[in-house]
């Protein structure tokens, strides 16, 4: 059986050809991706963490609720679509911007996404969602079925669209979080005892 050795930096146990040809490091350590390896093992540590929370296991009660149930999103409360539709919000733009928001079945929440925004007093996220609004729908109202929806859009199936790059700088100003937004939801949903309810 091998001697394996330490890694003279992380301590992690190396075989002793890989120690001789690295000057005692591992191949992570001496590559200088260990620091990244690091936070991917701490970054699962939270998300096993937060997958336990009281936020966590609402929203996946919620979500099974809105898609599994007879009553979907007309069954939850008010305060509950509020929070449903302003998470979807979040959820599709930092994922793939406002576009993807309008684009998906997400944006079939649009006015109660507004709605909850203000509600939230989350003015400047609120004034960026009108902004996309009116780059891809200009004055007309969103439609809430998607193929319509869609068939609005100038970005629909129109890579080179000049929208997209009006959109852009609105995603982005989204992503730097003016209204700290989690923070807004997880008050929202104790104040309106959201957590305890799912």
């Amino acid at each position: 059986m091998i001697q394996r050795l330490p890694c003279v930096q992380c301590g992690d146990l190396i075989h002793p050809d890989t120690a001789s040809a690295n000057a005692g490091l591992c191949m992570p350590c001496k590559c200088g991706y260990r620091d990244r390896i690091e936070e991917g093992k701490r970054q699962r540590e939270r998300d096993r963490e937060y997958a336990k929370s009281a936020e966590s296991l609402y929203w996946q009660d919620l979500v099974r609720r809105v898609h599994k149930t007879s009553e979907g999103f007309h069954g939850l409360r008010a305060e509950e679509q509020t929070y449903f539709a302003v998470s979807c919000l979040i959820g599709e733009v930092y994922n793939g911007g406002f576009d993807q928001f309008f684009s998906n079945s997400s944006g079939a929440y649009y006015l109660l996404a507004l709605d909850g925004l203000r509600a939230l007093g989350a003015d400047a996220s609120a004034a960026l969602l009108l902004k996309a609004k009116e780059v891809l729908f200009a004055d007309r109202r969103v439609p809430i079925d998607r193929a319509e929806r869609m068939g609005l859009m100038p970005t629909f199936k129109d890579e080179s669209a000049t929208e997209w790059a009006q959109l852009e700088p609105l995603d982005k100003a989204f992503w730097a979080d003016p209204d700290k937004l989690g923070e807004r939801c997880r008050t929202y949903a104790h104040e309106n005892q959201l957590y305890a309810a799912g």
